[in-house]
């Protein structure tokens, strides 16, 4: 089982994503919290809910039981070709391998952004931290507009103290073991995933 119960009391706004995984991948409510962490993770939770909403309509479905798990999904869609490798079918929804995707994307940002954070110095900007890991997991995949409005956004990103209390409820000193404690279980997940959609070369659906 590859998730957060690990992690000590921490909180962290993406848990829901954390439990997609090849045995019992579930994405289950919306992630709570980001709006408390600035106008960046405002802006990034709006597209998480969104896709988060469509991945509990495929497991609430007629198709439910496809859906159990990430490998599940995969076979699922891919024999029944829902999945559009150049482009998306036309007068359907999005599948859910490629809604998942874009989760799956989301989850490396905050991964990068927290592994930052976590062994940073006291004079380095978590904004600019922030900004980094972006630019590496989801700027890529962003059109030009929504890449200015991160980068705006994230000049809003509270202090790392703010940042800490709000992530794991703990004090500077003692956040930084846990907010590691936290990427280590978000790193397990990523690669779960990551390595079922590259087997399969699913990590650039449109």
């Amino acid at each position: 089982t590859v998730g957060l119960s690990n992690a000590p009391s921490v909180r962290v706004p993406c848990s829901p994503l954390c439990r997609c995984r090849t045995g019992k991948g579930r994405p289950p409510g919306h992630p709570p919290g980001w709006g408390a962490l600035g106008p960046a993770f405002g802006l990034i939770s709006r597209e998480a809910r969104s896709k988060i909403s469509i991945m509990q309509w495929y497991r609430e479905g007629p198709q439910a039981p496809h859906y159990h798990t990430v490998q599940s999904m995969v076979d699922f869609e891919l024999s029944s070709g829902l999945v559009g490798f150049r482009s998306l079918p036309a007068r359907l929804p999005p599948s859910g391998c490629r809604t998942l995707l874009r989760l799956h994307r989301t989850l490396k940002w905050l991964e990068l952004f927290l592994q930052r954070l976590g062994t940073s110095r006291e004079d380095e900007s978590p904004s600019r931290m922030c900004a980094e890991a972006y630019r590496v997991a989801l700027a890529p995949y962003h059109s030009w507009w929504v890449r200015q409005g991160a980068a705006l956004a994230f000049l809003a990103l509270p202090s790392r103290q703010e940042l800490y209390h709000t992530i794991v409820r703990a004090e500077q000193r003692a956040a930084g073991p846990l907010v590691l404690t936290t990427v280590e279980s978000l790193r397990r997940v990523y690669n779960v995933t990551q390595e079922v959609y590259s087997a399969h070369g699913m990590l650039d659906l449109p």
